[in-house]
């Protein structure tokens, strides 16, 4: 599925479809139980999907997404805007640009590190859970390092899942 495979009509009804799998696992803590917390780690696989194929509607998605999400749960929607979300539009916005491996983990550690010190500092949600009794800016180094050894992860695993749905169901994303 190249962008330039996919008509206009096609690329929303995908958009529509994989924010409704992003809400969906954005959600499952609240639907289910806090046990269930790590599944929300999917809900930016959507997100990144369909920013490969077409940037601006990959933050179409992102912001529809997170205002689903609100409506159910403003603590889950922070949470997506500045975390799973967040990894998911920028993984799938560098990727759409480049394949440089390295420039898709630094822009996207960037990213991440920027808004989960906004979560930190700004809206003052910890992170890691409690508060790192660390200066500010050995603060945001920690934040920085993690963000970018998760953005290494996220797009590995991306892309495991990514080769799967191209191998089941025939895709070229």
């Amino acid at each position: 599925m190249e962008e330039k495979c996919l008509s206009n009509t096609k690329i929303i009804v995908v958009g529509a479809f994989l924010i409704c799998l992003s809400v969906l696992f954005q959600l499952i803590p609240v639907v289910f139980s806090e046990a269930l917390v790590l599944a929300t780690i999917f809900s930016g696989v959507p997100i990144y999907i369909i920013s490969k194929l077409k940037i601006k509607i990959g933050v179409a998605a992102y912001i529809v997404s997170a205002i689903i999400i609100m409506l159910v749960s403003v603590h889950e929607g922070v949470f997506f805007l500045c975390s799973n979300g967040a990894i998911g539009l920028s993984l799938g916005i560098c990727h759409n640009r480049t394949d440089n491996k390295l420039a898709i983990y630094s822009i996207s550690a960037v990213v991440l590190a920027a808004a989960l010190s906004i979560m930190n500092f700004i809206i003052g949600i910890p992170i890691f859970g409690f508060r790192l009794p660390v200066s500010a800016f050995r603060e945001i180094v920690i934040i920085f390092t993690f963000s970018f050894f998760y953005s290494i992860f996220y797009f590995f695993i991306i892309r495991l899942l990514v080769k799967l749905l191209n191998k089941r169901c025939k895709l070229n994303i």
